[in-house]
């Protein structure tokens, strides 16, 4: 009676690959599979055999797996009609036929194998979950908090995963602290890239546009619009603004009661000058 090893051990093996995702018990299932293939494979060293690894009532089997032919040129990958259908009359040729291997002398391999293929189908995974998340949130801006603060760029945790905002993306007046608080805009999201999936941007003008739709609910409304923003980050932005209602001035709704419309954006634009005027 060959030993067999249970999906639990390997996973209990495994507990030490740590992830926020729920994965589901097909990825741990395919994950084994490939992992133990590649074990097994390199354990007989030959990289191309045919391996077939089932998965039942959690349990584990590995079969080695050889292809029906009339004439065998590799016995490791093949083996002889005439042969094969003594133990099943009913073998043809171009049938595979599987012989379960006992592989509890390469499960130590098998479990160092299935953690770097487990690490790998994690990320992949989480990779997919964090483009489906925001692929179609280009150019939305949403809240985050700096986790971290480099010469070069500043990471910012916008609560499922991880952004970057490149030096060329920050205000130039600006200083960031970690742990506060930030407004930004989702520039871009990559499914291949290796470093953050998501960039974020304050300096594109599209941050100008965001806030100007937050504090203006004529914009939001669609009855003010905003036909061009030229936007020198930290320094100065020019806004042009055109209204579909003849009777709502587009400068006055812009520049609010007091000026307090305009002054909110500027006092988050960290006192980059506004210039507004009518489009024509």
């Amino acid at each position: 009676m060959k030993p067999k090893i249970k999906v639990a051990d390997l996973a209990k093996a495994l507990q030490g690959i740590e992830t926020d995702r729920q994965l589901t018990k097909e990825i741990v299932e395919d994950a084994l599979k490939e992992a133990l293939t590649k074990a097994y494979r390199k354990h007989i060293e030959i990289p191309d055999a045919y391996v077939r690894v089932d998965v039942e009532d959690g349990t584990i089997h590995i079969y080695h797996e050889r292809m029906v032919v009339e004439e065998v040129e590799d016995d490791e990958l093949e083996i002889e009609l005439e042969e094969a259908q003594k133990e099943n009359p009913n073998i043809q040729l171009g049938d595979m036929v599987g012989e379960e291997v006992d592989f509890t002398d390469f499960d130590r391999a098998a479990v160092v194998l299935a953690k770097n293929v487990m690490k790998q189908k994690i990320r992949e995974a989480e990779k997919a979950l964090v483009y489906e998340e925001y692929c179609d949130k280009v150019d939305e801006m949403v809240l985050g908090t700096i986790e971290t603060v480099e010469e070069k760029f500043v990471i910012v945790n916008i609560r499922k995963t991880f952004a970057m905002m490149k030096k060329s993306a920050q205000i130039p007046t600006e200083h960031y602290k970690e742990g506060d608080n930030i407004l930004v805009v989702i520039t871009e999201v990559n499914k291949e890239t290796k470093g953050a999936q998501v960039l974020v941007s304050r300096a594109t003008p599209v941050f100008v546009r965001r806030l100007f739709e937050r504090e203006v609910p004529e914009i939001y409304n669609g009855i003010i619009e905003i036909k061009a923003i030229a936007r020198d980050p930290g320094e100065r932005c020019k806004i042009a603004v055109y209204s579909h209602n003849e009777n709502i001035d587009p400068i006055g709704a812009c520049i609010g009661p007091r000026g307090q419309r305009v002054q909110t954006i500027i006092n988050k634009l960290n006192g980059e000058k506004i210039d507004i005027f009518e489009w024509s």
